[in-house]
């Protein structure tokens, strides 16, 4: 019996991102520290309150930091830094702006370099946020917020990898084909 040919494809596939050529450190190295700076700063700004607005301040600085240390191309860190921080910070406001977490989840496939079909994901954060004020209804329940969103977007995150090595991503990286000599 023949072996599924989609299983060959999944095996053989690779990240996108881990094919660029990086000017300094390590993929693996990056990948986890710029995840976990995102991680950190985006709690350190969702943790702010009036009593605690150093946090706000680092979350702030770390969040961008860790859009630059991942390893992808230069030009998309630097467009997701920023936008994603003004949308962290409308998270702020509780379940009625959930829908602001599909804005990092857009910003994670975009420099994770996912092909555009796995774009779809975001429908899951959307709608999450749409049902999600029905059951919290006061800024006390942040936490909900905060955790049953956090668990959305990364579950969508591994979606949308398990669609990129089903779509066999090769298109989503045309840039690195282009030219050699570009900054990482």
């Amino acid at each position: 019996m023949p072996a599924d040919p989609n299983a060959t494809a999944a095996t053989s596939w690779t990240e996108p991102a881990s094919r660029l050529p990086l000017r300094w450190g390590s993929y693996r190295a990056r990948l986890v520290t710029g995840l976990a700076m995102l991680v950190v700063g985006t709690a350190c700004v969702l943790a702010t309150t009036a009593y605690s607005l150093p946090l706000l301040l680092v979350g702030s600085l770390m969040q961008p930091a860790g859009w630059a240390v991942l390893p992808s191309t230069i030009g998309r860190r630097v467009a997701v830094a920023l936008p994603v921080l003004g949308f962290t910070w409308l998270m702020l406001g509780g379940a009625g702006f959930a829908w602001c977490y599909a804005v990092p989840l857009a910003a994670w496939l975009l420099v994770r370099l996912r092909p555009l079909v796995s774009f779809v994901v975001l429908l899951l954060p959307i709608g999450w946020s749409i049902v999600l004020p029905s059951f919290v209804r006061y800024y006390g329940q942040g936490w909900i917020t905060i955790l049953s969103c956090s668990v959305i977007i990364v579950a969508a995150a591994w979606l949308a990898r398990w669609i990129a090595i089903r779509a066999d991503s090769w298109q989503s990286v045309r840039t690195l084909r282009k030219e050699t000599n570009r900054l990482d």
